[in-house]
């Protein structure tokens, strides 16, 4: 055993070796991917959301609509390089690079594995989000930087190396919770798959359901430490401002209850009710903001008393109003409808004061350009991908290949639980909101073809060994 112990060394020094050698054009194909996309952006395309980030992180944190997070990360950055370039490249960087060594790892064509890298940074999904430094961006980063380190623990990962990827991924996990208020619901599977990783499989059915209840246990621990994070100012730790999304999404609710029920429900300065045709004429279920500019005649109280009360009451007492206006607006949430898609990306650097300046180029007009005319086809509709890659990791499932499927069951698992509360909570109908479910979706669709294609090509193998075991029997019976 002992004279076996060296060739088994360098056996597995080669692999890394070629492995490591096998993923070079993965690397380089990120490498080109990021950096068209900032040159295609630069300095980086910055809307109303990302100058009060930025500006936050310049000055102090007052929470309130935003989380504080993202200021804090970005603080580090400017300081580093002032401007948004640096951000949007680690972003972005962290994205392209974890998605490559994801389809790296699979068993397809070099050619096909840099297609897909190209395709991934060429949907309008991703692409459109991609050029502007949102915060939605920066979950999907971390979300997709834990999965590539999760699937990087193998078997012959030592146990010092495997806790090491483990708490690298939880930590990535923890900053995609702390960068949206909603996204703890897509940390969940990631979560399950980092102890599974940690401990291993188990064939055991109590072992299993005490795995997931582990699993739920430790995100609620996260989102506790993500709680303080975004409602503490560090270092500190003043409470800061509470959060006021939640009440102008209860404020659009009764105006949307308003306009299904036929009968208003929503309170003018007075204390009054609106009337219900006037609401009618002003609501939008794209976005809230459209709606309250629509309100030219400033009708609508823009702080109704007690609005979670009246909200509560209002669900309770028109149920289907409440379900048809939320599915008006998830339609045009994942662009379930023949107009074009709304807010593709954000193809400017909105004025500001902090010395973010941006210059028009051929080349940028060219992207965004492409960008727009891609929101009346079915590549912009995030509906489409989150089809395609249930029914491809279904079948994946059905053919009962083993290669890829625990990888591609967590990324469509994080991206649906990611989609799912939204038809609840999505205040608009913003592309980018969509960010982390697409990319989860493109990567489980990747990895369901693959294991598909693996599948087949054992099988041509099995096929090929029987035809030369039975040559063998006929030429020996002969």
């Amino acid at each position: 055993m002992a004279e076996l112990r060296p060739m088994a060394i360098t056996t597995s020094r080669i692999a890394g070796h070629a492995a490591f050698r096998s993923m070079v054009p993965m690397w380089i194909a990120a490498l080109v991917a990021t950096a068209f996309v900032s040159l295609a952006s630069y300095p980086g395309f910055l809307s109303y959301d990302s100058i009060q980030e930025l500006a936050q992180a310049r000055t102090i944190v007052d929470g309130s609509q935003y989380p504080p997070f993202g200021s804090y990360v970005w603080r580090i950055f400017d300081w580093i390089a002032p401007g948004p370039t640096l951000m949007q490249i680690i972003q972005n960087g962290i994205l392209e690079f974890s998605f490559a060594y994801m389809v790296g790892r699979t068993r397809m064509p070099t050619s096909l594995k840099l297609l897909c890298v190209a395709v991934f940074t060429a949907l309008p999904p991703i692409l459109g989000p991609m050029l502007v430094v949102w915060k939605d961006v920066a979950v999907g980063a971390c979300y997709m930087g834990a999965l590539a380190l999760l699937a990087s623990v193998t078997a012959e990962s030592t146990d010092n190396r495997k806790r090491t990827l483990v708490a690298l991924a939880l930590f990535l996990v923890w900053c995609g919770m702390a960068y949206r208020f909603n996204a703890a619901s897509g940390a969940f599977p990631l979560v399950i798959y980092a102890l599974w990783k940690l401990l291993g499989t188990s064939s055991s059915a109590r072992q299993t359901i005490k795995r997931i209840l582990s699993g739920a246990m430790l995100t609620l621990a996260l989102c506790a430490f993500v709680w303080v994070m975004n409602n503490y100012r560090l270092p500190s730790f003043e409470r800061l401002a509470r959060n006021t999304n939640s009440d102008s999404i209860m404020k659009y609710d009764l105006i949307g209850i308003s306009v299904f029920a036929n009968k208003s429900i929503v309170p003018d300065m007075n204390g009054n009710s609106v009337p219900v045709d006037y609401l009618k004429s002003i609501y939008d279920p794209r976005h809230l903001n459209i709606t309250a500019n629509n309100d030219h005649e400033h009708l609508v109280a823009p702080n109704p008393d007690h609005v979670a009360s009246r909200w509560q009451s209002a669900i309770k007492s028109n149920p289907s109003a409440y379900l048809r206006h939320r599915t008006a607006v998830f339609r045009e949430y994942i662009s379930l409808h023949s107009h074009d898609v709304f807010y593709v990306t954000h193809p400017s650097v909105d004025a500001n004061n902090l010395g973010v300046t941006f210059t028009p180029t051929a080349f940028k007009s060219h992207v965004t350009e492409y960008l727009w005319k891609s929101g009346s086809t079915n590549f912009c509709r995030p509906w489409i991908y989150y089809s395609i890659s249930l029914i491809l990791v279904a079948a994946l499932f059905l053919v009962k290949a083993s290669s890829y499927r625990l990888e591609a069951l967590t990324a469509i698992s994080s991206a649906y639980l990611y989609l799912m509360p939204m038809y609840f909570i999505t205040p608009a109908a913003d592309l980018r909101y969509n960010f982390w479910s697409v990319c989860g979706c493109v990567v489980a669709s990747v990895l369901a073809i693959a294991g598909i294609r693996s599948r087949g090509h054992k099988g041509e193998q099995e096929m090929k060994k029987f035809h030369n075991a039975s040559s063998i029997n006929m030429g020996v019976s002969k």
